[in-house]
């Protein structure tokens, strides 16, 4: 068990000699940079935009040993992360997100990736690598971004072909469990219009949850390479082309594993309680079936920027994003035969269009969107224990076909009302249009008899049961108010929506036993954010916001008799969040972030068809963040020393809160060491990750009624060296 009183001192004793540094001004302060971002789709500093953001830039990425997407997540106040693939990676901003597994759901928190909207949640875990800046936005977006969502955003900028002069670097780095990784960019101009910039990534690991059953891997590995490719063009003095090109691959990647735990069902909701023993150690795996997992991805963004006359802008983004996963795992744990397999492909076009422009005391955008999205599911489930076949030659297919298209257009104006109060107005309306063919056949191999249909969501005699049709308006408004000293206090009332989708059930309860469970609604929530950006000094900046969350139809998923489900229920919440940014002394940069929320979900169906209120999933009542970093000059070059982490109170891991998924608070912390030349033309780093080998769960699936829960640990202590070039 973990020591959370030595845990909780620890972090008590940190906060507050961070709070009572940025009390007392040191005589040789440095001066805090200044943060660019471009959450309001112009460039402006963090402290003028009145909207909960976090932002770290490129450098702050390396510094942070980030090469992953899903890394981020350490120093995000109120951000939250799960996975148990590759494959698929479940964000949670303020404790809003969506966990369920399946293949054709979009998440209520956005991703974009140099302003394209990335709908697919199988394309959000990859490396990360030639970063200029990520930023994260909290709370509903629907009136400066192309695709609308509930619980914020997360945008991530690479870096582009506007160099000039040829630069670049490369990377490599070596650690625990056999990992090697080479990453590297170079860019220039080509001629005086035109500038090119290639990046990529290479990773390989073995798993490092262990195996005891011989001659299945070890899980949780790695075996991929990404690459990158950008052109920058002066088609004209006014007319600007940056088009992108990425394509991605993961090869056999040794996964599909859970540790397994031992369970009961809670006789009065079904749902998984602890039971005495388990099968395997959290980092450990006794599956009889070796799981992988393959994913290929090529993705092109196409952005032209016309500079109008009058201060004018038009922008488009056209987005063509292509995906195929094959993935096999062994959903028995080794307890029981139980192979799952998911074959997926899945391309999306999207395309906006977006002017905007400024006059005296008035800053107004408006833009227009179009999505097309299609999706071939087939997954497939074997095995006796689970169809009650007389052998273990049974096998169910759930073929699905989804297509989605959505058209929106939405606006944002920006009046000042004097020279210190501003307010801000913003609209969106959005029609979405899906469909799906759904089918499900049984076959019991060698039986001799024909494979025979159980399912056709077609003869389904539900209105509209395989379409959504389905029409709503996002909306903002908002009071900006900035003090002479230039503090900036804001109050906004935002209205966030996303469509409903289907819960493409691979076992055959055909959701739970009621067809028309598969469907589930749209959800809408109401926001009401206070906040307050503020420079303390030259050398300490705090920003902090709350924010109360009305939800009508929060989305919720559950496992239930192995049919993942979505339903909808009333939810709210409230909380909010702290960010402290000091750099008391020449050479050192302390972070410090803090997070806190309060939820309810009104009615969660439990497994005997009852309801449970709930917290969200993933949602720790308290969260802190923690960062210190310093660095000087010694034997000729420059020496750095750096330590981050996180801590989370106890937190469920799944909606429905049964006992077995709780969570315990834990610490995780991570340190670096590097030394550099004076010029930075080299450095090497040596680091640690998860320094105090802490063992928590990332992912869980309560299956207590068949006896056990499955859990995806995350990574062990982790140790390595990097060593840049930089030219």
């Amino acid at each position: 068990m973990p020591n959370v009183k030595g845990q909780k001192k620890f972090l008590s004793c940190s906060i507050a000699g961070l709070l009572s540094t940025a009390m007392t001004l040191p005589v040789s302060a440095a001066v805090l940079e200044e943060v660019m971002v471009t959450a309001q789709k112009r460039e402006q500093s963090l402290q003028d935009v009145g909207i909960s953001v976090s932002a770290f830039s490129g450098d702050q990425l390396k510094d942070l040993g980030v090469t992953n997407s899903t890394e981020i997540v350490q120093q995000i106040p109120g951000m939250q992360l799960q996975t148990f693939t590759p494959a698929f990676t479940i964000i949670n901003l303020r404790g809003i997100s969506q966990n369920n597994f399946q293949d054709n759901l979009e998440a209520p928190v956005a991703v974009y990736v140099d302003g394209a909207y990335v709908p697919s949640m199988n394309a959000i875990n990859g490396q990360l690598f030639d970063v200029g800046r990520v930023e994260v936005l909290r709370g509903p977006q629907g009136t400066l971004f192309g695709r609308n969502s509930t619980g914020g955003l997360v945008h991530y900028l690479t870096r582009g072909a506007d160099a000039q002069e040829l630069n670049g670097y490369m990377e490599v780095t070596a650690g625990e469990f056999d990992m090697r990784a080479v990453e590297g960019a170079v860019g220039g101009a080509i001629s005086d219009s035109v500038r090119a910039r290639v990046a990529g990534r290479w990773m390989e690991h073995d798993g490092y949850v262990e195996s005891q059953t011989p001659g299945i891997r070890d899980a949780h590995g790695a075996n991929g390479y990404s690459l990158r490719g950008a052109f920058e063009i002066d088609i004209t003095d006014n007319l600007l082309a940056d088009l992108r090109l990425g394509v991605a691959e993961d090869s056999d990647v040794p996964s599909g594993t859970y540790s397994i735990n031992f369970a009961s069902a809670d006789p009065n909701t079904g749902l998984g309680v602890q039971a005495p023993g388990r099968l395997t150690d959290g980092l450990e795996h006794a599956s009889s079936i070796e799981g992988s997992f393959d994913r290929d991805m090529t993705n092109f963004t196409g952005t032209l920027t016309w500079s109008l006359a009058d201060d004018m802008e038009l922008v488009s983004i056209t987005n063509y994003l292509e995906l195929e996963k094959d993935y096999l795992e062994d959903a028995g744990g080794g307890l029981f035969f139980f192979p799952y397999t998911v074959n997926t492909e899945f391309d999306s076009f999207s395309q906006e269009l977006r002017l905007s422009g400024s006059d005296e005391g008035i800053r107004w955008q408006t833009g227009l969107y179009y999505l097309d999205m299609t999706t071939d599911n087939f997954q497939r489930v074997a095995g006796a224990a689970i169809l009650g076949a007389a052998t273990e030659t049974a096998l169910q297919d759930s073929i699905a076909s989804l297509d989605s298209k959505n058209w929106s257009v939405f606006g944002q104006v920006e009046f000042d009302l004097s020279d210190q109060l501003t307010l801000i107005a913003g609209l969106r309306w959005s029609e979405d249009d899906k469909s799906i063919d759904f089918a499900q056949f049984y076959e019991e191999l060698g039986a001799g008899t024909p494979r025979t249909q159980l399912f056709d969501i077609a003869a389904v005699p539900i209105n509209d049961i395989d379409n959504i049709d389905y029409q709503d308006y996002a909306a903002r408004l908002q009071l900006n108010y900035t003090t002479e000293e230039g503090a900036l206090f804001y109050g906004s009332i935002n209205r966030g929506i996303k469509g409903g989708n289907w819960s493409v059930d691979p076992v055959g309860g055909v959701a739970a036993g009621d067809p028309a469970n598969l469907k589930h609604d749209e959800e809408v929530l109401l926001s009401y954010e206070l906040g307050v950006k503020t420079d303390l000094s030259d050398w300490a900046r705090l920003n902090s916001s709350i924010y109360y969350y009305d939800y009508n139809d929060y989305q919720a998923f559950s496992l239930l008799n192995l049919t993942p489900q979505v339903t909808n229920s009333d939810a709210s919440s409230y909380g909010g969040e702290i960010e402290l940014t000091m750099s008391p002394i020449e050479g050192m940069d302390l972070l410090l972030g803090l997070a806190y929320i309060d939820s309810e979900v009104d009615a969660v169906p439990d497994v005997f068809g009852g309801t449970v209120k709930t917290e969200f999933p993933n949602a720790p009542k308290l969260s802190v963040n923690l960062l210190a970093r310093y660095q000087w000059e010694a034997l000729g070059g420059r020496v750095a020393v750096q330590a981050d982490g996180v801590w989370n109170d106890d937190q469920y891991i799944e909606a429905t809160n049964s006992q077995i998924s709780e969570e315990d608070a834990h610490l995780v912390w991570n340190a670096r060491v590097s030394y550099a030349s004076l010029d930075e033309t080299w450095k090497v780093t040596a680091w640690v990750k998860n320094v105090g080998d802490e063992e928590y769960r990332m992912y869980n699936l309560d299956l207590g009624l068949l006896g056990i829960s499955e859990e995806v640990y995350a990574p062990p202590r982790w140790a390595g060296v990097t060593a840049t070039y930089n030219f």
